[in-house]
């Protein structure tokens, strides 16, 4: 009882609190928002379980009731959820931040906590607290943020696995002339480490504070309707520790020391680049994409959370519309490699490439074909390679998906087949033994529905198969299931079987696994419904121990108020 009225005073407590997130809201329509509103759902769910031959997976019963609102004041939505259970008590809002972005024609401001988006390496979308402006009016295109991007924080002394975080704050400006389609972007972001808050007591981790200075061009230009350029260069001046010896006559020299009173340098600054472009033609039935990025090994920015640095990439992307549409070709040819300051014992060369097919001749029959290649081979960086460590490997995948769809007044035809067969070729002979795999999933499903009166019959066959090294496994069966709506689409009700075999090559016995679901939903009305589903598992093994015989029966009741 006591946890119950934990529960009714958490649900009647949870529509008081804002301290949440709200998103961007546009002020020149304000009249036309409501000024008050709140929508979501109220489930209750009882669930039981029982299990034979095994150890139980799940309680016999458990309770669960759940709660999902939202609170919607003149276009601000702001989210709420609770979960109550046998065991515990769960209130949460979902982020726990505030944040609003409210914009009028050309003028859009952020306060609280918000992630902006200036470009991919400079300011590309970390969270900050504090507050930032974009003003596009005409050909003016105007940015600035200043906020804190990390919160100081204090290791926990009991536990071995936490770090203290200095508190990180800053800047980022853009300024820049054009419109959408075509525009130049002027990037500066400056963070840096709050040195104050690098104290710390006697027997702790130094933890350094660092400092960023990003620069960046951003542009995109438009040659005509179907072609334009798009490009980026940015440089980032990284420093590791601020506190890190300077270089010898830094004073003398002065651009260094123009610079080192914007940012700090020292023995730790690093300056890396990251450079992308992208040259792009689209028209009715053709288009084409040529890109080009190059990442300096160790490249960050504070105002991104990651980036995969390190490489050099090319890429090629053409596709096609023929035959009035009914052929559609995609394909893609990438060239790209690591080590590019040859500082790695060995250089990975990459090819990927892949070719996807969508024909569709007439309205009932189409088929889709997919096939993808990516093989990566390493030569020597720093150091010779050993032949029989080189790494040289090929993984292909093919997949192919027919379909026959025929639907008229009485009756709907569903026939479709997937077929999908991967395989990693080990082009090293010393390693391929070991190392090749192949596999194999296939499956064939027929749907019959009967429109008049909403039944739906289906049934389908499935294999798989999977050979390495160390074993070759299959698995084969059928599906079987029957669907029907009631009173209009008020009640649904479905039951569905699988029957598989599966085993290891050589057994002279193979498992059997019989799976039976029955579900079932009735909407009362249009804020209440209830759903039913039941699960049954039979695992019939071989014998062994390993892998024991066993019965499983798992069942859902629930109830949801939708308001």
């Amino acid at each position: 009882m006591k946890q119950l009225y934990i529960a009714l005073m958490l649900a009647g407590t949870f529509l008081a609190s804002f301290n949440t997130f709200v998103s961007a809201q546009q002020l020149d329509h304000l009249s036309q928002q409501d000024p008050f509103s709140i929508h979501g759902n109220i489930s209750a769910n009882v669930i039981g379980y029982h299990a034979s031959g095994i150890e139980n997976r799940a309680r016999p019963f458990a309770l669960m009731l759940a709660a999902n609102a939202t609170i919607s004041t003149y276009g601000f939505d702001i989210p709420f959820s609770f979960r109550f259970s046998d065991k515990r008590v769960d209130y949460t809002q979902p982020f726990n931040q505030f944040g609003l972005s409210p914009s009028y024609k050309w003028l859009t401001t952020h306060f609280g906590y918000r992630n902006v988006n200036f470009s991919d390496y400079t300011l590309a979308g970390h969270t900050f607290l504090g507050a930032g402006i974009e003003m596009h009016p005409g050909k003016f295109r105007f940015g600035a943020v200043y906020g804190r991007f990390r919160k100081s924080t204090v290791p926990y002394e009991n536990a071995i696995d936490t770090t203290r975080n200095l508190s990180r704050k800053g800047y980022a400006i853009k300024l820049g002339v054009g419109s959408e389609k075509t525009f130049v972007d002027l990037i500066v972001m400056k963070v840096n480490d709050d040195s104050a808050t690098a104290i710390r007591k006697p027997g702790e981790v130094y933890i350094p504070a660092e400092s960023n200075l990003v620069t960046g061009l951003n542009a995109r230009i438009s040659f005509s309707k179907q072609m334009w350029f798009e490009g980026e260069v940015a440089g980032s001046l990284y420093t590791t520790d601020v506190a890190a010896y300077g270089f010898e006559g830094l004073e003398d020299d002065p651009w260094l020391s123009r610079l080192n009173k914007i940012t700090p340098v020292n023995l730790s600054s690093e300056l890396l680049t990251a450079v992308r472009s992208s040259l792009n033609f689209k028209s009715r039935s053709f288009s084409t994409k040529l890109e080009y990025r190059r990442i300096d090994p160790g490249y960050r920015s504070m105002g991104a959370y990651f980036f995969n640095n390190d490489l050099e990439n090319l890429v090629i992307a053409p596709a096609f519309n023929l035959f009035k549409r009914k052929l559609n070709i995609r394909g893609s040819l990438g060239l790209q490699r690591d080590n590019l300051r040859n500082t790695r014992k060995a250089t990975s060369l990459r090819t990927i490439s892949s070719v996807n097919l969508s024909y569709n001749p007439v309205p009932v029959f189409g088929i889709d074909i997919n096939y993808n290649n990516y093989s990566s081979n390493q030569r020597a960086g720093r150091l010779p390679l050993i032949d029989s460590l080189k790494f040289f490997q090929a993984t292909t995948n093919l997949g192919i998906m027919p379909r026959l769809m025929i639907v008229n007044d009485k009756y709907s035809h569903i026939l479709m087949l997937m077929f999908n067969k991967m395989k990693l070729n080990d082009k090293n002979a010393s390693t391929a033994e070991f190392t090749e795999n192949d596999a194999t999933i296939a499956n064939l499903n027929y749907n019959l529905g009967f429109n008049k009166s909403a039944l739906t019959l289906m049934l389908g066959f499935t294999y798989n198969k999977l050979q390495n090294y160390v074993f070759e496994n299959s698995a084969s069966g059928f599906t079987a299931g029957v669907s029907k709506s009631w009173l209009e689409g008020k009640i649904q009700s479905g039951l569905s079987n699988a029957l598989i075999w599966s085993g290891q090559q050589g057994d002279t016995e193979r498992s059997l696994t019989l799976n039976t679901s029955v579900n079932a939903g009735y909407q009362v009305s249009n804020h209440h419904s209830l759903r039913l589903n039941v699960f049954f598992i039979r695992f019939l093994a071989k014998g062994t121990t390993q892998e024991p015989t066993f019965n499983e029966l798992k069942g859902d009741f629930g109830y949801v108020f939708t308001f």
